[in-house]
C-alpha cells in the first residue's frame, strides 16, 4: 500500500512537471524586468532546543540559520524542504519536488550532530542527501492538506518517508501571522528499523535488547508558528512543536521518551 502511495504521489508530480516543462519549450516566456523584485528572500538567525535523536531524554541548544528565497517561476529554497520547484496546478492544486537532507544519527555527543552517548555501541546512521516529492490542495483561507514522501538518494538503506499534513494560518493580522500544523509520519521496514529498531549486533554492543521495527505509523507530530513584523523587513518567529512516538517507534528500546518537544526563535530580515 505505501509503495502505491509512493508511485501515486511520485507520478503526479513527475508528470505536472513534465508538463510545465514542455509547456515551457512551446511557448518562450517573454523577459521579466521585475523577476529579481518579486522574488522573495527571507535570511535570519536565531536559536532553539530540541531532543538529541528520536526519542532521547536529552536535550540539546543549536543554531538556526534562516534561508527562504521564493521565486515567481516556482523555484525556492526552504529550510525544511530543501532546494526545489513548486508547480500551482491550479487554484486549488499544487505540487513540489525538492532535494534536501537528513543528518543521520551518532553514537555519541558529538556537536550539533543528533546522537547521544546513550546509543554507544549502535553505531552511525550517516547523513542521506533526501528526493522530497509532496501533492496537496488548498482550501482558501482554511488552510493545505498534503502528502508527501522522502526518498533517500544516497545511503538508500534508510528508506522512505511518507508524511499527511493538514496546516492553517489560524490569525493572520496586520504585523502578527499564527499558524498551526499537524503531520502523521510514516516509515516502510527500513526506515523504522534504521532508526528505531536494534540488531543482534547491536543489542550485544550496546546493551539494549533486541527489537525489529516494522513499517508504518511512527509518530504524530503538531507545531505553532507565530510571526511578529516590525516593518516589512524585520520581524521575529517563534515556533514550538511536539513529537508522539507511535505504534512499533513507541516501543522501541531507543525512544526513551515517547514525546520529544523542540522550540526555536529567530530574527528574519525580508527583501
Amino acid at each position: 500500500m505505501k509503495h502505491q502511495i509512493k508511485s501515486i504521489i511520485a507520478v503526479t508530480v513527475c508528470g505536472v512537471l513534465a508538463s510545465r516543462m514542455a509547456t515551457a519549450q512551446q511557448v518562450a516566456p517573454a523577459p521579466s524586468t521585475s523577476w529579481l523584485q518579486d522574488t522573495q528572500i527571507t535570511i535570519g538567525l536565531g536559536a532553539g532546543a530540541m531532543a538529541r535523536y528520536a526519542g532521547s531524554n536529552e536535550y540539546r541548544v543549536v543554531p538556526v540559520p534562516v534561508l527562504n528565497i521564493v521565486t515567481p517561476s516556482g523555484f525556492f529554497i526552504d529550510g525544511m524542504q530543501g532546494a526545489g520547484y513548486r508547480y500551482n496546478i491550479s487554484d486549488m492544486f499544487f505540487a513540489t519536488a525538492a532535494i534536501g537532507y537528513d543528518a543521520g544519527r551518532k553514537d555519541s555527543d558529538d556537536g550539533l550532530q543528533p546522537g547521544s552517548s546513550k546509543l554507544k555501541g549502535m553505531g552511525e546512521i550517516k547523513g542521506s542527501v533526501l528526493a522530497n516529492l509532496e501533492a496537496g490542495i488548498k482550501f482558501g483561507r482554511i488552510g493545505t492538506f498534503s502528502v508527501a514522501v522522502s526518498q533517500p538518494v544516497t545511503n538508500r538503506e534508510h528508506g522512505l518517508t511518507y508524511k499527511a499534513q493538514l496546516s492553517s494560518t489560524v490569525l493572520d493580522l496586520a504585523k502578527d501571522k499564527v499558524s498551526v500544523s499537524g503531520a502523521a509520519v510514516f516509515g516502510d521496514a527500513k526506515y523504522n528499523q534504521t532508526f528505531f529498531g536494534v540488531t543482534a549486533l547491536q543489542s550485544s554492543n550496546s546493551g539494549y535488547r533486541q527489537y525489529t521495527a516494522e513499517s508504518g505509523l511512527n509518530a504524530m507530530t503538531a507545531s505553532i508558528v507565530w510571526t511578529h513584523s516590525f516593518n516589512k523587513t524585520w520581524s521575529v518567529s517563534t515556533m514550538l512543536g511536539a513529537t508522539l512516538y507511535m505504534q512499533k517507534a513507541a516501543d522501541s528500546p531507543l525512544v526513551l521518551d515517547k514525546t520529544n518537544y523542540s522550540g526555536f526563535t529567530t530574527v528574519n530580515y525580508s527583501f
